[in-house]
């Protein structure tokens, strides 16, 4: 299989270039204090609707929604659209980092599941140092909805799978729903025709790494159908921690092919990105096409949200 081929493209345009939406901190926002980052993106009724990781003084994470007519002003609700379960024992960090796909007039939301494994086991997932003795435990959750109003709950899937950035390709293959997940560090796509069972799951292969992606590589936004391919927003670490995001093609005929991969859009730039809960960190978890433009949703620091705009014209070049 021939080796994708790396795109030097320019960088996104901070749209505005500031935050769009920051915690609150009334009492009657508690569930969001600490911080309102990493949102799902969707459209609905000719709005753009987020819903995005909010963080309470505990650090538990819940998920609210807001809504824009322009995709820049977001009028947020007062409670969270989907709360964690507190008798789930997959949910007892909460629920995080929504990734939303419209399939036909169904938007599936993929999330990760956190919570800790029993003490003494290792973690799923790494973390900054000092938390690293944490034995952490991240499952991929699936809730679904037709109006953004009322959510069914179909709870942890692959539950034997320590996986994360869950997404859900627009489309079905074969007439099967077809996911792309990280399972440590190894990028996977699986299948299935019911929601509960996924089988026949392919690696993707990870293409060569360059320095800004050399320790991790994820997905970002879920992948978005065009006419070339599935195109997404992904992310990648360097060897100093510092997130930023990427774009990359895949192909429709083959998921689990990558055509393509870029040269970073975005990356820690502004105060709010640099400095924050995770310092140094640019992250999506959801994009959608306006016209010429890609409108990217983005977690910062692990604090805020930001909205950047990236012209599709330049792909074509």
């Amino acid at each position: 299989m021939p080796q994708p081929v790396y795109k030097e493209l320019p960088h996104a345009k901070r749209l505005p270039d500031q935050p769009i939406i920051t915690p609150r901190t009334g009492d009657a926002y508690w569930w969001e204090k600490k911080g309102t980052f990493n949102p799902g993106v969707a459209e609905y009724n000719g709005q753009v609707v987020l819903l995005y990781r909010a963080y309470d003084e505990f650090r538990i994470s819940r998920l609210g929604i807001a809504t824009s007519e322009d995709g820049m002003n977001f009028t947020r609700q007062n409670l969270p659209a989907i709360d964690t379960d507190p008798d789930d024992p997959y949910e007892r960090l909460g629920i995080e980092d929504a990734r939303i796909t419209k399939i036909d007039e169904t938007y599936y939301i993929v999330h990760t599941s956190s919570s800790y494994h029993p003490i003494g086991h290792r973690a799923d997932v790494s973390s900054p140092k000092e938390l690293s003795a944490i034995p952490w435990r991240v499952r991929l959750g699936l809730q679904t909805t037709q109006n953004f109003r009322t959510f069914q709950r179909y709870g942890v899937f692959l539950p034997d799978v320590p996986a994360k950035n869950g997404a859900l390709l627009p489309e079905k293959i074969n007439g099967r729903f077809a996911v792309y997940y990280r399972e440590r560090d190894v990028l996977n796509l699986s299948f299935s025709s019911d929601l509960h069972r996924w089988q026949d799951t392919k690696t993707v292969s990870r293409p060569p790494a360059k320095l800004w992606q050399a320790n991790k590589f994820g997905t970002g936004s879920p992948p978005i159908l065009t006419d070339i391919g599935y195109l997404m927003v992904y992310h990648a670490v360097d060897n100093n921690g510092v997130y930023r995001l990427g774009l990359m093609m895949f192909d429709r005929r083959d998921p689990s092919r990558i055509l393509w991969y870029s040269s970073p859009i975005l990356e820690p730039e502004e105060v709010y990105e640099k400095e924050g809960f995770i310092p140094n960190v640019v992250y999506s978890c959801g994009a959608i096409i306006r016209g010429n433009e890609l409108w990217i949703y983005y977690g910062a620091a692990d604090r805020v949200i930001g909205r950047a705009v990236f012209p599709l014209d330049s792909l074509r070049s």
